[in-house]
């Protein structure tokens, strides 16, 4: 890699063959065209030569001279127009700045709606002067396949996220496709899940500074030339995606949606002895630390966690950021954690948000160089790290209700908004990458207070937080408005999401449908049901199983650990066969189709070295129907539909025609169609970079 002290702006040597590049070519030209007729004409010539007087000898050089130069003049003056019009569309125009902001989950239809409306006024102005089209995105719809489609410029078949939740092929066992992790000599060692580079590091190489924030499935953090914080994959301090407790003297009941996330305390006169969970010790025992709870009146308690000093937290209100340090054999695991009391009498309830890794003293690499990650406490104290801070889940269980997590996503949003313009405000030249995520979450939990038809439609819900989805896209338009302000026409300026969003009313129990079709079978009764992790499952009669958001496999042999079907015919009858009847698929209880599309494998992936990793089958739905939870790790409840009551109201794994993103620019682009795969080609076209060999994708000012 270059050093960044070697980089030459590109834009400056753009500027100097803007002017010089016509003129070379006049003389290059009439330079060729003298050579060339003299050395074809240099026996007449010179003969001609001594025998002509020196008036005609005058005439005709004359004479040539000027057609040299009209000859020149119409070069000249056809690369000049030519390069003009290239410069208007941004073809092959290098620019000293590219600004790549990403807004996770802005969906296509309500950003078109709210321009119509006036409520998004600087989304209008881009797109009146540049480019508003809908973005197509990744199959399956879901935002790690997305995003790093839109990194790597290639599908999954190259960087190798096919889903949510891949499965091991030798156990079946699912597993979070977003981050590698291994046990290492002293504990756990994570590894990029994401097998080819973004274009960030493409830029880097290049000799050119890029900076990337928050960016999904970036978990290590990634050496870059200028400043790196990971994003989505990001766990907490005990690897998990966002391990929380509720602490609570009140009994839980036997249908408790999460049971395992409760820890039952008693109260001893006014105070409470217990433990925080902290990493793991071993293969089976936690690493704990003392917490002590001690009320004080109804609507306040103090905490005190080991060594630190003792905090207030009161009811309704989230506390600073606590920090913690757990020991691990010889060493120390540092993080960060705050709390939520929503009740202390009669019983408590008190939140505790994950342990999240601590910037200022990382346990696991989440800022390039760590010292970034110093220099943000700096400036903004502790912040939010977890890979999905907005905790929707926890909404879904009745830990808390909507103003909580509001409050919890506006502290979110803050951080990163202040993380955004900090940047913006250095950005000289290169690349900034930037993804806002909170915008997904939003949508994802508040869906329902929009769409009447939805199960867990609330009529007083929606009278209070009806608008809030869209006054989060206001708030991006706002961001949008004033990152214009400090940016000049010497910046590309790209704002993409990743998917759309719709309704999530029902849940589909794939893993039943196939076995009330013969496909899978259970050890215990097909009637009942089979537990998760393919317990039940009976591999020697199962021919095909479901795991993940939208993925199906066929149980083949020499590729699955007790596969049954053959490779060959068998393997493409049966994927025929279960595709055309997933087609059909009925909701009987609401009288209509379920399935907008059925996709085989070679209709999703090229050639890529990664395909045979990916699904056989997948599953596009129509908007309001989606693999069910229970599905994605391997469980099969008795129904094949279910409504979806969960707070979780609002998703995107849908067809993906159904459901696309958004792509807006200050640069006119005439390209028909716009895939995630074309953005990071485009980008390095930008840059004056050459995309390297397995980017699939095609620059839009080459299309």
């Amino acid at each position: 890699m270059l050093p960044v002290l070697s980089y030459i702006d590109p834009n400056t040597m753009h500027n100097v063959f803007t002017f010089l590049g016509p003129l070379l070519a006049f003389f290059a030209a009439g330079a060729g065209i003298v050579v060339s007729a003299f050395l074809f004409f240099r026996r007449w010539i010179v003969a001609w030569f001594k025998k002509a007087s020196d008036l005609k000898l005058f005439i005709v050089l004359t004479v040539f001279a000027l057609a040299v130069a009209v000859l020149g003049l119409c070069i000249f003056f056809y690369i000049f127009e030519s390069r003009g019009n290239m410069s208007q569309t941004g073809e092959n125009k290098i620019y000293k700045r590219c600004l790549v902001l990403g807004m996770d989950g802005l969906d296509w239809q309500i950003v078109t709606d709210l321009i119509k409306n006036g409520k998004l006024p600087n989304f209008a102005r881009l797109a009146e002067t540049g480019t508003f089209a809908p973005l197509r995105t990744s199959n399956p719809a879901m935002s790690p396949i997305a995003w790093s489609d839109i990194a790597t410029g290639a599908g999954p078949e190259y960087h190798g996220l096919f889903d949510f939740l891949h499965r091991d092929p030798k156990n079946y066992m699912p597993y979070l496709s977003i981050r590698k992790n291994s046990m290492g000599i002293f504990g756990t060692r994570y590894e990029n899940a994401r097998q080819c580079d973004g274009f960030w590091k493409i830029v880097g190489n290049a000799g050119i500074p890029a900076t990337v924030i928050r960016w999904p499935v970036t978990f290590p953090a990634e050496k870059v030339s200028g400043r790196f914080l990971s994003g989505l994959g990001v766990p907490d301090l005990l690897g998990s995606e966002g391990q929380y407790f509720f602490y609570t003297t009140k009994s839980i009941s036997d249908r408790d949606p999460s049971p395992d996330n409760v820890v039952c305390v008693t109260w001893d006169k006014e105070n409470i002895w217990t433990f925080l969970k902290g990493p793991m010790m071993g293969k089976y025992e936690h690493s704990e630390l003392p917490l002590v709870i001690k009320r004080q009146g109804s609507d306040s308690v103090t905490i005190h966690l080991a060594n630190e000093p003792t905090i207030e937290a009161s009811r309704g209100e989230w506390t600073p950021w606590v920090k913690t340090s757990f020991k691990i054999g010889l060493r120390r695991i540092h993080g960060i954690v705050k709390f939520l009391l929503l009740e202390s009498k009669p019983d408590l309830k008190l939140f505790v948000y994950p342990v999240n890794i601590d910037a200022g003293n990382q346990a696991f690499p989440i800022t390039y160089p760590a010292a970034f990650g110093r220099q943000l406490e700096e400036k903004m104290g502790k912040f939010h790290t977890l890979g999905m801070p907005e905790l929707v889940h926890p909404l879904s269980h009745n830990r808390y209700g909507f103003a909580e997590f509001l409050s919890q996503v506006e502290d979110v949003a803050k951080e990163r908004t202040q993380m955004f313009f900090n940047e913006l405000d250095r950005f000289d030249d290169g690349l900034l990458a930037f993804v806002f995520d909170h915008t997904d979450r939003i949508q994802h939990a508040l869906w329902a207070t929009r769409d009447v038809n939805h199960p867990a439609y609330d009529e007083n819900d929606s009278r209070l937080y009806g608008r809030v989805i869209d006054e989060t896209y206001q708030q991006m338009d706002n961001i949008l408005g004033k990152t214009i302000e400090k940016l000049d026409e010497e910046t590309a300026i790209f704002i993409v999401s990743d998917h759309g969003f719709g309704s999530f009313r029902r849940q589909v129990h794939l893993n039943r449908w196939l076995i009330e079709n013969g496909y899978m079978h259970l050890k215990v009764s097909d009637g009942q049901e089979g537990q998760g992790l393919f317990k039940d499952v009976d591999w020697r009669k199962s021919r095909a199983y479901a795991v993940g958001f939208a993925s199906i496999y066929i149980n083949l042999a020499g590729r699955e650990g007790k596969g049954i079907v053959k490779a060959g015919v068998e393997y493409d009858m049966l994927c025929r066969e279960i595709a055309e009847r997933l087609k059909n698929l009925i909701d009987t209880e609401k009288n209509c189709y379920a399935v907008h599309q059925v996709y085989r494998r070679e209709q999703v992936y090229s050639d890529g070295p990664l395909a045979e990793d990916g699904p056989d089958i997948l599953v596009g739905f129509k908007v309001g129907y989606r693999f069910s939870w229970q599905t994605a790790i391997g469980a099969a409840p008795v129904k094949i539909f279910e409504d979806n009551n969960s707070k979780w109201s609002g998703d995107h794994i849908f067809a993906p025609e159904l459901v696309p993103g958004i792509f807006l620019s200050n640069i006119k682009i005439s390209a028909e169609k716009i895939r995630c795969i074309d953005m990071a080609p485009t980008v390095l076209d930008c840059l004056g970079v050459t995309k390297p060999g397995y980017m699939t994708g095609t620059s839009l000012f080459r299309q």
